[in-house]
């Protein structure tokens, strides 16, 4: 951010910071925006529709096969007649072994959902960051300016008395209109930002544009071994542990498809030309002479290897990110504590000091103004570095599965 030269020259008493701009359009709250998010994304809606949808079909898995029925007609029943029925009776565990799988589906589209909500929710908290913080960045570009127009005045009376030099009152000019071009980026900036955090909604939550909040920067760093404690609970990480479960049942089915199905059927025969009626039952099933699901059994077998290969990189992947964040985060509290608890009060008395001086004749035009500049940009790095922090916390929330309360 460019230093802006910018002074009050007789204790004006305008504030640093001033209070937002009240809209005449009704605000929304982060947490009444967050529900209709989640009420309203058609992302969430699908996840949950597939958890429906696999939930109807393990319901399906279970089911018997249905018997047949068949009718025999020699010369259209004139010689003989024939009707039977059969019925194959599943043998080696295979309904059995079609529930589970189909369950273990079930598991997985409900795994998916928890990651979409997951991803969901986390996105909320990242697409609100940069409007809290532009719309904070606003609230000190409109003090600036407000500060800046006063001075400007004061500087053209002081001009007009011939106190000052017409140079003081072109410098504070250009710089009003430095300013003004400042504000109207952090304007657009905002505004865009309110756009891509509504797009999260359904297209009538027009509302969501007018969502307000502020980041919660007293919110510790969770503790590391606490992290990684629960990083195991990361659905991206369960989805492998469910692939190498359902793998697991896929090479049951496998093996107990070996075990041959038995055919069953009775009926009766009737002829005609001979005039005798006979009962008729008969048992069949297959012989696993040449096909035993051999190369099949290996090849689930080393998918499931893969599996565990995959999950055991992004567990390693995962843990060393939340290291690195957790130490980037520790380094950025130091940071903040510094310029809070003792460069930006330094910063403040050097500015009342210079003010005082200069009111009396013994500071410069310069000098006073560039300890505002410095004071102000300090305040803007600050809430910089606070949205700096609040994304790291919310790519930490995402890696965990651990919900935190970053918006208040």
């Amino acid at each position: 951010m460019k230093k802006w030269i910018v002074i009050s020259i007789i204790g004006s008493g305008v504030p640093l910071f001033a209070a937002p701009p009240t809209h005449s359009v009704q605000s929304l709250s982060f947490t009444e925006a967050r529900e209709l998010i989640l009420s309203g994304n058609a992302g969430l809606k699908s996840a949950q529709t597939e958890t429906d949808a696999a939930k109807a079909g393990a319901a399906q898995a279970g089911v018997y096969p249905n018997p047949g029925i068949g009718v025999a007609l020699n010369k259209f029943g004139a010689n003989e007649f024939e009707a039977g029925v059969e019925q194959t009776i599943e043998l080696g565990g295979k309904r059995k072994l079609r529930t589970e799988a189909a369950q273990k589906n079930t598991e997985a589209t409900m795994n998916a959902w928890k990651l979409t909500r997951l991803e969901l929710e986390t996105e909320i908290v990242r697409r609100f960051i940069p409007i809290a913080t532009t719309s904070n960045k606003l609230m000190v570009v409109d003090s600036i300016l407000k500060i800046t127009e006063t001075t400007r005045d004061q500087i053209q009376r002081r001009v007009d008395a011939g106190g000052s030099r017409m140079t003081d009152l072109v410098r504070m000019e250009i710089e009003i209109e430095q300013l003004s071009r400042e504000r109207i980026a952090l304007v657009r900036e905002n505004e865009q930002a309110r756009l891509k955090f509504a797009a999260l909604g359904s297209a009538k939550d027009s509302t969501l544009k007018n969502v307000s909040g502020e980041l919660n920067n007293e919110l510790a760093i969770p503790d590391l071994t606490s992290l990684l404690n629960v990083v195991d609970e990361n659905p991206v990480l369960s989805s492998y542990t469910i692939e190498q479960a359902f793998l697991e049942t896929e090479r049951k089915q496998l093996r107990a498809e070996i075990a041959p199905d038995l055919n069953l059927s009775a009926g009766y025969l009737r002829n005609n030309a001979d005039h005798y009626n006979s009962p008729l039952l008969g048992i069949s099933m297959s012989i696993p002479l040449f096909n035993r699901n051999t190369a099949a059994q290996k090849q689930v077998e080393l998918k499931q290897k893969a599996a565990s290969e995959r999950r055991e990189n992004l567990h390693r992947l995962l843990i060393a990110d939340i290291q690195e964040i957790h130490s980037q985060l520790e380094l950025i509290d130091q940071k903040l504590k510094s310029l809070e608890s003792s460069t930006i009060p330094k910063a403040q008395r050097v500015y009342t000091m210079l003010k005082e001086y200069y009111n009396v004749g013994n500071a410069g035009f310069l000098d006073l103004a560039e300890a505002q500049a410095d004071l102000l940009r300090l305040k803007l790095e600050l809430l910089d570095i606070h949205q700096e922090r609040a994304l790291g916390l919310a790519v930490l929330m995402q890696n965990t599965a651990t919900y935190m309360e970053l918006v208040k």
